[in-house]
């Protein structure tokens, strides 16, 4: 049987941790979406909307059209953005939660298509030395997003919800 390639494991990754990261929504109350255990901590609304950020800049690393991110996500998401726990200053959760999943959805679709050589380009002057190349990226971006949801996880652990993983 073959080894499987860098990339298989990278995507691989990729649908896994967006697996577990689908399992902290599920029995997320709405109401608690920009609950914050202390002023300083990131909330779920402003995590998902950086998740939904964070794939759009990886549409434009690889060159692959998709959904593109409201402009108001930039400014509440973006690099140097910090949370707020007043939830009229962010879309729905429901709203949060489809683009987080239409965008991840698209990027994994677009990434499937690209050659092999897309992946392999060196990425570190136009990354600003977050990746090497495309597949260090995309083991960059699991990471990322688990960083995130384990701070998911806190604010799920301090509103007394049960434990997604363990």
């Amino acid at each position: 049987m073959a080894q499987p390639s860098a990339r298989q494991h990278a995507m691989s990754l990729l649908r896994w941790v967006r697996g577990v990261s689908s399992g902290f929504l599920k029995d997320f109350p709405a109401e608690k979406a920009t609950h914050q255990p202390s002023p300083t901590d990131n909330h779920l609304a402003w995590v998902l909307g950086h998740l939904v950020i964070t794939d759009a800049w990886f549409f434009g690393m690889f060159g692959i059209n998709g959904p593109k991110a409201p402009e108001s996500f930039e400014k509440l998401f973006g690099m140097g953005s910090k949370p707020t726990s007043d939830p009229k200053a962010y879309p729905p959760l429901g709203d949060l939660i489809g683009h987080f999943e239409r965008s991840r959805e698209a990027l994994l679709k677009g990434l499937e298509a690209l050659p092999d050589s897309a992946l392999a380009v060196d990425l570190s002057k136009t990354t600003n030395g977050f990746a090497a190349d495309g597949i260090d990226a995309l083991l960059k971006l699991a990471w990322h997003e688990g960083w995130h949801m384990g701070q998911v996880a806190n604010v799920r652990k301090a509103l007394h919800l049960p434990a997604v993983m363990g």
